[in-house]
């Protein structure tokens, strides 16, 4: 099976990198650095959560407390399968902001949307305000994450001070035990979506 083969090659191609992670319950992801002198360095990754509370653009940095639809229907919330079933799961998407049952735009709608609570209507965009002045949403980054950042697996190498990661399966400049092997679940780095 190629994806199989693919599924190997990935496991053993993460073990060599340096991405930051967190595989001992440190307050966010970090790393060992490839200076001599500076042992580790927690990693400058953004906290999921951070964004507009109006509208710019097409909303898709929108990150207010809005949570009813243009016609008055009350949103559902992200973390739930009813009345409607959908794949926005939060913890699968930690960089789109699907926080409670706020309007968010995580696949690039014309503007901020949600699943309603009414069983007849599966989901209706969200009346946000316009954001005064010249619109300067910046989209939020790809690559963030929750709570300690535990389960981040994304593919940032450079810690807060611009330090380049030290791999994980290296033991120069520094020797240490935060080895793949002996964290296993700290350092997998795969996306199955594309199989999927």
């Amino acid at each position: 099976h190629a994806w199989e083969i693919l599924l190997t090659e990935t496991l053993k191609k993460d073990l060599k990198m340096n991405y930051c992670r967190n595989p001992d319950g440190e307050l966010r992801p970090w790393c060992f650095t490839t200076s001599p002198t500076k042992r580790w360095e927690y990693c400058n990754i953004p906290l999921s959560g951070l964004g507009s509370q109006c509208l710019s653009g097409k909303g898709e940095d929108y990150q207010g407390r809005i949570a009813i639809t243009e016609s008055g229907n009350a949103c559902q919330h992200w973390n739930t399968q009813f009345p409607h079933r959908h794949g926005w799961i939060p913890d699968r998407y930690p960089c789109k902001g699907l926080d409670e049952n706020y309007c968010r735009n995580p696949d690039g709608e014309k503007k901020p949307w949600c699943y309603t609570t009414n069983n007849s209507v599966r989901w209706e965009y969200c009346a946000i305000p316009h954001c005064d002045g010249i619109e300067q949403g910046v989209p939020l980054p790809e690559e963030c994450y929750r709570g300690k950042g535990q389960s981040y697996r994304g593919t940032t190498s450079i810690t807060a001070s611009g330090k380049k990661c030290q791999a994980w399966n290296s033991m120069f400049p520094h020797r240490h035990e935060k080895t793949p092997d002996r964290f296993p679940n700290a350092y997998v780095y795969l996306t199955f979506s594309c199989f999927i």
